[in-house]
């Protein structure tokens, strides 16, 4: 009772996953009013009215990591999605897909090849040290924001009268990395950015999940390989 096809000059290869793409992102793909829009979220703002699904299909694409720009050393968080032409946004999102959010190191956070409206300020950072600084002094934050809340849940276990701490969405996506809830995946090209970003995470807690780009990769790969990262290069210049 099978169905039979006819494999004579053909072939057969499962579907592409994109482990990097902006596809189906409606407007921007960026908020760059903040070096960390951690709180952000692609889900959020996903269309099933961009043509680029249907071609993405018909090229043989099935899955995709759809994530934030690259305009902040650290952007929104990203979305797993099932490319379902003609069907509901809500049809796409795989609901038990890992979390994951998107860094980015070297040239896009740092805005070098960006300037602003003349009279206008540039954006921060701007050099690959206030990246790095951004990085670690948003996980500091987040590392003060769960004592705030420890103390908080201590007083209340002795029976103290206590205020909660105001709730913040973006420390808590921090503290969901530190705790291993949220993949990090971060765009980089330089070596030295990646050493950077690998140490960071050592000093801090967590771990990098995926290299994205990642050009000079290779000059690094014995570190990469300590760290525990992974690597995901362009099949081709896009």
């Amino acid at each position: 009772g099978a169905r039979v096809i006819d494999g004579t000059g053909k072939f057969v290869m499962p579907g592409i996953v994109d482990t990097h793409s902006h596809t189906a992102v409606e407007g921007s793909v960026n908020e760059i009013s903040l070096p960390n829009s951690g709180m952000v979220r692609i889900a959020d703002v996903l269309t099933n009215q961009d043509i680029s699904a249907y071609r993405q299909l018909a090229g043989g694409t099935t899955t995709a990591l759809v994530l934030h720009g690259s305009a902040n050393a650290i952007g929104g968080q990203s979305q797993i999605v099932k490319w379902k032409w003609g069907r509901p946004v809500a049809e796409w999102i795989v609901k038990d897909a890992p979390r994951t959010i998107k860094f980015a190191l070297g040239e896009n956070p740092k805005s070098s090849n960006f300037r602003p409206p003349e009279g206008q300020p540039r954006q921060y950072p701007a050099t690959r040290m206030g990246v790095e600084e951004v990085i670690r002094r948003s996980f500091i934050d987040a590392r003060d924001y769960r004592a705030s809340w420890d103390e908080y849940d201590a007083k209340r276990k002795r029976g103290e009268a206590a205020i909660p701490p105001r709730r913040d969405l973006l420390m808590e996506t921090m503290n969901d990395i530190l705790n291993g809830k949220i993949d990090v995946h971060a765009h980089c090209y330089r070596a030295d950015e990646i050493l950077m970003l690998m140490r960071v995470a050592d000093e801090m807690g967590f771990k990098v999940r995926e290299l994205q780009h990642v050009l000079e990769g290779y000059k690094v790969a014995p570190e990469i390989l300590a760290h525990g990262a992974t690597a995901g290069t362009f099949i081709d210049w896009w």
